[in-house]
């Protein structure tokens, strides 16, 4: 019989906003305001399967595509960001994810704007924030979940999409294990306030290679929600190279564990980026009718 709503493990595995936050983490605001030591790179498209993990069982149960675009308005450089996360096609029936998460940010990765669009089960969402001068925040919704606000944090708040790449191009060398950061994560109209722990330099065997990669491992804390206590922590793990890659990131559910693997990494043209962004809105579009 069809359960009436999701498990604890499948709505882990399965919301959008887990995937995106699963790889996001932060840093101190002081450090956040400071121009990032490296940059992202542009055309770059990072792939990654979701997994449900427990003892001899695997289940690759969704898949999340990160992509990123440079533009320039009014002779400045901009960064787009946008990450797409979708359940498997034989999860659907149970909960169904398709969602795309949206950022632009200027140059020292400092949102301007977010949007948050698509379908978690039996929810659609479509919001946009936007980060204002005054350090506001404009909150704009057009499902019936969330009414239009204006939010004022007390220092500065990133969207998921931002603190990703934020804490990507962070300098982890500089960093010693046991260090930890805060960052003010803005998410359904609210602020959340939450940190990281550094835990140091790790090593990584990448799957498809067999070769053994040097990384960065970071614990962040984890919001309260509907699927986790406050206070609970995963692994992160990043490449410690110029590019900060995100190649795995595990938390322990009460039974089992939900795990992310990089999958693939490119460098798309303009045209092939396009495209791929044009076929997620489409999936998304589609997944909402």
């Amino acid at each position: 019989m069809k359960p009436n709503r999701p498990s604890r493990i499948e709505t882990l595995l399965l919301r959008g906003r887990v995937f995106l936050w699963c790889i996001a983490g932060g840093a101190a605001s002081s450090a956040w305001a400071q121009p990032a030591p490296s940059q992202p790179i542009n055309g770059e498209q990072l792939n990654y399967t979701v997994t449900y993990e427990w003892g001899p069982l695997y289940l690759e149960v969704g898949d999340v595509s990160f992509t990123t675009a440079s533009m320039g308005y009014a002779g400045n450089q901009l960064w787009s960001f946008e990450g797409w996360g979708a359940s498997r096609k034989h999860w659907n029936w149970f909960y169904e994810v398709n969602s795309i998460y949206t950022s632009i940010a200027d140059s020292a990765l400092i949102p301007l704007q977010f949007r948050r669009h698509g379908k978690e089960g039996s929810h659609r969402y479509d919001r946009r924030y936007v980060f204002q001068n005054d350090s506001s925040i404009a909150c704009f919704s057009s499902d019936a979940e969330l009414t239009n606000r204006v939010i004022h944090p007390r220092a500065l708040a990133w969207d998921v999409m931002t603190a990703v790449h934020r804490c990507r191009h962070l300098p982890w060398e500089e960093y010693e294990p046991g260090d930890t950061t805060g960052i003010n994560l803005v998410l359904d109209g609210v602020i959340h306030p939450t940190h990281l722990e550094f835990v140091g330099p790790t090593k990584w065997t990448d799957p498809t290679l067999n070769q053994e990669v040097p990384c960065w491992e970071f614990a962040p804390t984890l919001i309260e929600g509907t699927v986790f206590k406050a206070g609970d922590q995963m692994r992160v793990i990043v490449t410690a190279d110029s590019r900060r890659l995100p190649v795995f990131v595990e938390t322990e559910l009460v039974v089992g564990s939900a795990r992310i693997y990089l999958h693939e990494a490119r460098i798309l043209d303009a045209v092939a980026l396009r495209t791929f962004r044009e076929e997620t809105e489409q999936k998304r579009d589609n997944a909402l009718r």
